[in-house]
């Protein structure tokens, strides 16, 4: 297991509007059998405070799972359209994602991680969104 600096920026293009969200943060990287698990706690800024991340990285697949005062797993696989609840404090809600970008370059020291995808909730189109996240040996 080895400690890294990560980066992280997000983008929501929502009606017309784009929000970006850049996070820096620490946390572990380990290799399991090829497949790369990053865990990391969320702050205040991403809006999910008290929330562990833990990110599933193979070649061609990524799965986002966050636990704590939102329980979610966002699984992107290219081309494909996924679903997941999303449950916060205030309830549940059916989150589809469809990753029409996702590439994966990762080793023992790091790596980068792009995806773009669309986003809908229960059923109903949201947005574009993004997410780079570049892991730093500390």
């Amino acid at each position: 297991m080895q400690n890294v600096n990560i980066s992280i920026k997000g983008m929501q293009m929502q009606d017309g509007e784009e929000n970006d969200i850049e996070l820096f943060t620490e946390g572990k990287l380990e290799n399991e059998d090829g497949k790369y698990i990053l865990r990391y706690a969320e702050s205040e800024i991403s809006g999910f405070e008290k929330t562990n991340t833990t990110v599933e990285i193979e070649d061609e697949k990524v799965s986002i799972i966050r636990t704590g005062n939102v329980n979610n797993q966002m699984i992107f696989l290219k081309g494909k359209k996924t679903t997941s609840y999303y449950n916060t404090q205030f309830g549940s809600l059916i989150v589809g994602v469809m990753a029409d970008k996702l590439d994966v370059e990762i080793n023992d020291d790091g790596g980068k991680i792009d995806i773009h995808y669309i986003i809908d909730i229960n059923e109903e189109y949201i947005g574009q969104n993004s997410v780079n996240i570049d892991i730093k040996k500390a």
